[in-house]
């Protein structure tokens, strides 16, 4: 009895040592080399090289798309080519640590994003004043922007925003814990994260090819490091008082939020309208957390009604 418990006791501490090898799907490296297969376009900055996509009319108004925790740019892709079709010009970004945006080795808070945002706005030549689209936690990085930097924005657009008060699920919890969330990371977090994006669609049936655009991004090295990151710093569900002092600042601002949002509650947008007075709401039935993605005619439709009020 005491060999057979010897063996089992051995062979789950061989299994806890080898399962962040087994299921760690990172293994591409993010050179110059992977990057021109992409065929992509790519700007270096201070902090690292930034994925982006720019279209529509060069002379059109600008609209700046950032998206959130862990869907890179294509999540608006439909979205952006609306926009594009009324003469709009549209740059779209992989945040870092995500898409084929660099993964560098540093803290990811607000401050990191907003960088990134200046840096590829002035290194595109970017200087009038833009419209900024932020979904999830992506609303944390438009709103960091718009307080350190309100000049360089004419209007504010915030769909289904991160960082009111919510309680995250136990196990987002858990992996922000020293240590135990670097091995929780390792070894559940690519399975974790794709089973999480379902939770973000109302109808995750009519989009069959969504599993494999988003792994792509699961297989360069640095993705989950960055994700961790960001779990811990981009204070997810405390990001309040930045909230009511962008109340307080006169850009004209847009919330548009799903009722079925299953990842930030629609519940939240009562608190939102409160702290950002004068916001026009545009309320969403049966769509989730991607309205951009599920519906992207609805949501260009409400957009561009705001872009061309005056």
């Amino acid at each position: 009895m005491k060999r057979f418990l010897k063996i089992f006791f051995f062979s789950v501490l061989i299994l806890i040592i080898v399962l962040p090898f087994i299921n760690d799907k990172e293994r591409i490296d993010l050179d110059e080399t992977y990057r021109k297969k992409s065929g992509s376009t790519f700007l270096k900055t201070e902090d690292g090289i930034v994925h982006y996509q720019l279209g529509g009319d060069p002379n059109g108004e600008v609209v700046v798309f950032v998206h959130g925790f862990s869907m890179p740019l294509f999540i608006f892709k439909p979205l952006a080519k609306l926009l594009e079709k009324e003469g709009y010009r549209t740059l779209r970004i992989d945040l870092f640590g995500r898409g084929l945006s660099d993964r560098p080795n540093t803290t990811y808070d607000p401050d990191l994003f907003k960088r990134q945002i200046l840096n590829t706005l002035d290194g595109l030549n970017i200087q009038s004043p833009v419209n900024l689209v932020g979904t999830s936690m992506g609303g944390i990085v438009v709103t960091k922007f718009a307080l350190t930097e309100p000049k360089r924005v004419k209007r504010l657009i915030l769909i289904a925003p991160a960082g009111f008060p919510m309680d995250l699920p136990l196990i987002g919890k858990i992996t922000r814990l020293p240590l135990i969330g670097e091995y929780l990371m390792k070894t559940l977090g690519d399975r974790t994260l794709l089973k999480g994006t379902k939770t973000s669609f109302y109808n995750m049936e009519k989009f069959p090819d969504f599993d494999a655009q988003f792994s792509e991004q699961m297989e360069i090295k640095g993705f989950k490091r960055a994700i961790l990151s960001s779990l811990r710093n981009m204070k997810l569900e405390s990001y309040l008082n930045e909230y009511k002092q962008l109340g307080g600042i006169g850009i004209p601002k847009l919330l548009i939020w799903g009722r079925e949002d299953r990842v930030v509650p629609f519940s939240n947008s009562r608190l939102a309208l409160e702290v950002l007075p004068d916001t026009v709401f545009f309320p969403l039935d049966q769509l989730g957390h991607v309205p951009h993605y599920e519906a992207p005619e609805i949501v260009a439709k409400g957009i561009l009604q705001f872009l061309k009020t005056r």
